[in-house]
């Protein structure tokens, strides 16, 4: 995500993911990890997942051995083991990772387009190709907010 998308500082504590009608049954996924990080430019390369990263930025910030998504809720939710701190300078990572070894489970999201390079990604390692799309989603947590004054207010109370 870019750093002008998300619009300033703040510490990321979960991620809500907006559910495509597609989506018609709980998500299981095996070996779930989400790592996030900053990147310097707006496009990914495709070249590694790791060369993306701002050297020393990458965090493990969830892991399960089973993910569990109920799917009733429009925006399933998944609340982060650590909070991750996103200085709002910098363009945000998020990458995720799943292995399915038993459970052969989708969960499909509504997209937007973002244009080339926005996202990466490997089903059949070690090809790693480029995607268009992002999925629609939340980044909840504490916005750090700037501190500013209000030049003349001035409040008219009538009779």
């Amino acid at each position: 995500m870019l750093s002008g998308e998300i619009g300033n500082a703040m510490d990321i504590s979960s991620i809500r993911w907006h559910k495509h009608p597609l989506t018609s049954s709980d998500a299981e996924d095996e070996g779930f990890t989400i790592y996030m990080g900053l990147c310097a430019s707006d496009q990914l390369s495709a070249g590694s997942f790791e060369g993306n990263y701002i050297s020393g930025t990458k965090t493990l910030v969830y892991s399960t051995d089973l993910l569990f998504l109920d799917m009733a809720d429009e925006w399933a939710e998944i609340v982060l083991d650590e909070s991750y701190w996103y200085s709002g300078t910098d363009n945000l990572i998020i990458e995720i990772q799943w292995d399915n070894v038993s459970h052969d489970n989708s969960y499909y999201n509504h997209e937007w387009l973002a244009g080339d390079n926005r996202c990466i990604y490997s089903q059949a390692f070690p090809d790693i190709l480029s995607y268009g799309f992002l999925p629609h989603m939340i980044l909840v947590g504490t916005l750090h907010l700037d501190n500013s004054t209000f030049a003349g207010i001035k409040v008219e109370l009538g009779q």
